[in-house]
């Protein structure tokens, strides 16, 4: 295939375009640093800086969609929640207008979203049926982001949008931050450990992605998720005792607030979400639970 993958030079891009290389795929990446995305991506693709460098007459198989910066990249301002808006409703436009003028049409899209989606949901399971919980930022983000993609869908194109969960993974992400402290001793549990943690590990993610490249029915909304969700307090002693460390430490919910504002929601919040679809669908998860994850990255 003839793949568009925007936010391919990202910490979930690079592994994933690594991966469609190896499927012998051709691969266009959009990027804000080509050059530096040239040193981390290789293989047959072609880096570009903006849509408007490709043709009408370019045909892709499909696009994938990851662009955005992370929601955990500073305080909420109002100037850093437009940045977040644009990083991925701008985008997303962005494609739905370059959609518009091909004179080919991609097959299928599949955009990602997040588990931020269904809000602060407290102990409630949640499918990709359930409604928001709460209408809070990250609720307006991902709702806002899956409106946009659902606009490229209006021309054709096969859709699917992926509710991220949090990505496990010691080559970045959350886990890549977290791995050094745990290491020494020093992890510390976030409030008071009952919110909900809805994670997957980065290779099912890609799986999952890759599925919805080949699996022609797929469409719709999936939870990428892995089917068995933990506490953040289970995470927590997990990732401790997977470093052999103690899980002694915690940060109070007030000094959090107090430092992070309204962005303190990703840490003190949380969600319970069940691949419901892809369960139904008969995919297989190579890391289910959470020790298996770990274990993976660890050791």
């Amino acid at each position: 295939m003839r793949i568009l993958v925007t936010g391919g030079s990202g910490f979930i891009g690079q592994r994933l375009c690594r991966s469609l290389v190896a499927r012998g795929h051709e691969l266009w990446v959009l990027t804000r640093r080509p050059h530096a995305a040239a040193k981390l991506l290789s293989g047959s693709v072609v880096l570009i800086s903006s849509l408007d460098e490709i043709d009408d007459t370019e045909a892709f198989d499909a696009v994938i969609n990851l662009a955005g910066e992370s929601v955990a990249g500073g305080r909420w301002t109002e100037r850093r929640k437009r940045v977040l808006f644009e990083s991925r409703v701008g985008v997303t436009e962005a494609l739905c207008r370059l959609v518009a003028r091909l004179e080919r049409k991609p097959a299928v899209l599949i955009n990602g979203s997040a588990t931020g989606f269904y809000g602060d949901a407290g102990n409630a399971e949640l499918t990709e049926t359930s409604p928001a919980a709460k209408r809070d930022f990250t609720y307006l983000l991902c709702d806002a982001w899956e409106q946009a993609a659902r606009a490229i869908g209006q021309q054709g194109v096969r859709v699917c949008i992926l509710r991220i969960g949090v990505v496990l993974s010691h080559y970045g992400g959350m886990l890549g931050k977290l791995l050094p402290v745990y290491r020494i001793g020093l992890g510390p549990m976030m409030g008071d450990g009952r919110q909900w943690f809805s994670w997957i590990h980065l290779d099912d993610l890609i799986a999952i992605i890759v599925r919805c490249l080949d699996y022609s029915a797929a469409q719709g909304v999936y939870n990428a998720v892995a089917p068995q969700p933990v506490t953040y307090r289970k995470f927590h002693e997990a990732l401790a005792a997977s470093c052999h460390r103690p899980a002694l430490l915690r940060v109070p919910a007030l000094p959090l607030r107090l430092a992070l504002g309204e962005m303190s929601s990703l840490m003190l919040g949380g969600q319970k979400v069940l691949p419901a679809r892809l369960t139904q669908e008969g995919f297989e998860f190579r890391h289910a639970d959470i020790a298996s994850a770990l274990r993976a990255e660890i050791g």
